[in-house]
């Protein structure tokens, strides 16, 4: 071969080539941002409260990984405690003038009417929690309402409330698991509580409280779920493992909370914009379970508990 044309060819391969290569690249990174920016956005609307209770890592966390998910902008509509129903829908039209998708949570309901009213094309969602459906909006497909599967909840606390109170040994005399209720735990809440406990440990006797004064002594008790505010219980630096039902900062949590399961806005918003783009009007979507790893559990107990957070009745 020529040595001129052989000294163009390797010139090529050495340089030409990975400058393309690098070139090609950039530009199919460049095309990807400029899509994911043009595609329309996910809206959570919440307030400045929240945020500093939820806590602002957690929110970060989630909107990349909301972002990953669905290949879209997630972004945090902030609106003042208490804003007026218009006020909301003023600062959702800001934040976006076609969103992908608008979640509201339960307490902002009448702001989720109003926008729907005046963007009745534009999917948005009403997190209703455990409210009843005749004190939340009329769903009708592109306003959709998802409750909070506590049936799905329930069972999981019970599974893993069975797991945390096994038995250390054969001598270890029998516990009692507690579950501290409110009024929306009734007769068939309580048997699939009771049913998840059961599945993990039969001889663990299932016990309910709808006050902390009536909860035994803590050395007749395995574990302790709290469904409703038991905050005079958890300032007596229990020892045995809690799980509680909350969406407040871990950090702000006592040391001795196992894992906890949060029905807000912002940790159920993926599954809910999934849903209402599809035009599915209601639904339930149970909780979104955290379990922490080294409070009252170890690795093969943490290990355990995650796989325990896919299981349904």
């Amino acid at each position: 071969m020529n040595p001129i044309i052989n000294h163009i060819l390797t010139f090529i391969q050495t340089h030409i080539k990975p400058l393309l290569i690098t070139v090609g690249i950039i530009i199919a990174l460049a095309v990807t941002t400029l899509v994911f920016y043009k595609r329309p956005p996910v809206l959570i609307i919440t307030d400045a409260p929240f945020i500093e209770l939820y806590g602002k890592e957690r929110i970060r966390r989630q909107r990349f990984l909301y972002s990953l998910s669905m290949f879209r902008r997630v972004k945090p509509v902030i609106v003042v405690d208490g804003a007026s129903p218009d006020i909301v829908v003023a600062a959702v039209s800001t934040a976006s003038s076609r969103p992908y998708c608008v979640i509201f949570p339960r307490y902002l309901a009448p702001a989720a009417e109003s926008y729907h009213q005046q963007f009745p094309e534009t999917p948005a969602a009403v997190l209703g929690g455990l409210s009843q459906p005749h004190e939340l909006p009329y769903p009708d497909g592109v306003l959709c309402v998802y409750r909070t599967d506590q049936d799905i909840d329930l069972y999981r606390a019970g599974l893993f409330a069975g797991l945390l109170g096994l038995k250390k040994n054969t001598e270890e005399p029998p516990k009692n698991c507690f579950l501290l209720h409110d009024r929306n735990v009734q007769g068939p809440e309580k048997e699939v509580f009771s049913k998840g406990v059961r599945e993990i440990d039969p001889e663990i006797v299932t016990r309910f409280a709808g006050s902390v004064s009536e909860i035994p002594g803590q050395e007749s008790v395995s574990c302790l779920v709290m469904v409703r505010s038991g905050a005079e219980y958890i300032e007596k630096n229990p020892k045995i493992p809690l799980i509680l039902f909350t969406w407040l900062d871990p950090s702000m949590i006592s040391e001795a909370v196992a894992a906890v399961f949060d029905d807000s806005a912002w940790s159920l918003a993926g599954k809910a914009a999934k849903m209402a783009v599809k035009s599915q009007a209601e639904g339930k979507i149970p909780s979104r379970p955290l379990v922490f790893f080294g409070r009252k559990t170890d690795k093969k107990t943490y290990r355990t508990l995650k796989r325990l957070a896919q299981k349904i009745p």
